[in-house]
C-alpha cells in the first residue's frame, strides 16, 4: 500500500466534502427550499414525512444495484407520499428547479482550494468525478465557483446512469484521461463509493475526512484500504507538492 508519486499522472477528486462542504447543513438548506417550494404549491408540508422520503432517496442508489436516482420519479414520489394526490408535471418540474437552486446557493469553495488545484495542475491532470442525480447542477455550479476550468475531465453520475462505487463512472473517467487506473490517483470522503469504488478499479485513494458526509458508510469485513488518509485538503500538498516523477 502506498501511493507511487512516479507513476501518477492525473489526480482526480470527489466534490462534495472533498473539494466543497456538501453535509448536513446544505442537505438541511435543500430540505427547507423543498418544502417551502411544496406549501406554496399544495399548502401545508408535514415536515417528517418529507424528511423520512428525502433521507431514503439520498442513499436509495447504494441499494439498488448504484443505479443514479432519476429526478423525475424522485419529485413524483415525494408529492404523492406527503400529499397522497398524483403530480402534474410542471409540479414535478418545480420541485426540480427548488432542488437546484437549493444546490447552487448552498456551494461555497475556500480560496485556499482554488490555489491549491492551480499547484497541482502545473504538475498534473485533473480530473472530477461527483455522485449527484443532476449534472447541470453540479457543472453550473462548479461555473459558478471557479472550478471547471481546472479538470479536463468531469463525469456526473446523473449523466451515466449509475453512482460510485459502480465501476461505469470511473470507467468514463479513465476513458476521458486515456490512462491506466494505476496512472491515476483518487481523493474523496465517501468510504464507499470513494475508497471502495477506486481501490476496486485500480486506483489509488486517498480518504479525506475533513468534512461531516451526509452518508454514512462504515468500512466492512474484506473492505480494501486507502492507501493515506488526510484530514484536510491543504494536506495534499504533502502528497504532491513539487509535483511528480512522468
Amino acid at each position: 500500500m502506498g501511493i507511487e508519486k512516479r507513476k501518477t499522472k492525473a489526480l482526480c477528486f470527489d466534490l462534495g466534502n472533498t473539494l466543497i462542504e456538501f453535509g448536513p447543513r446544505q442537505v438541511a438548506h435543500q430540505y427547507e427550499e423543498l418544502r417551502r417550494t411544496l406549501v406554496e404549491i399544495f399548502g401545508h408540508c408535514d415536515d417528517e414525512r418529507l424528511k423520512k422520503v428525502r433521507d431514503r432517496q439520498i442513499v436509495a442508489p447504494y441499494y439498488n444495484g448504484y443505479r443514479e436516482n432519476d429526478l423525475t420519479h424522485c419529485g413524483t414520489e415525494l408529492i404523492r407520499e406527503i400529499y397522497e394526490v398524483e403530480p402534474e408535471d410542471h409540479h414535478v418540474a418545480e420541485l426540480a428547479e427548488a432542488r437546484y437552486r437549493a444546490f447552487l446557493d448552498g456551494m461555497e469553495v475556500a480560496e485556499g482550494v482554488l490555489a491549491l488545484l492551480r499547484r497541482l495542475s502545473e504538475h498534473y491532470r485533473l480530473a472530477l468525478l461527483s455522485n449527484y442525480p443532476c449534472g447541470r447542477s453540479i457543472r453550473d455550479g462548479l461555473a459558478k465557483l471557479g472550478l471547471a476550468e481546472f479538470f479536463e475531465v468531469i463525469v456526473i453520475s446523473g449523466e451515466v446512469g449509475f453512482v460510485k462505487p459502480h465501476r461505469r463512472p470511473y470507467e468514463i473517467m479513465l476513458e476521458g484521461l486515456q490512462l491506466d487506473a494505476e496512472e491515476c490517483v483518487y481523493i474523496g470522503d465517501n468510504w464507499l463509493a470513494d475508497v471502495q469504488g477506486a481501490k476496486g478499479i485500480g486506483m489509488s485513494a486517498i480518504y479525506i475526512t475533513q468534512h461531516v458526509s451526509y452518508e454514512q458508510f462504515e468500512p466492512q469485513d474484506g473492505d480494501h484500504e486507502p492507501d493515506a488518509r488526510i484530514e484536510h485538503i491543504d494536506h495534499l500538498d504533502h502528497h504532491f507538492g513539487g509535483g511528480g516523477g512522468s
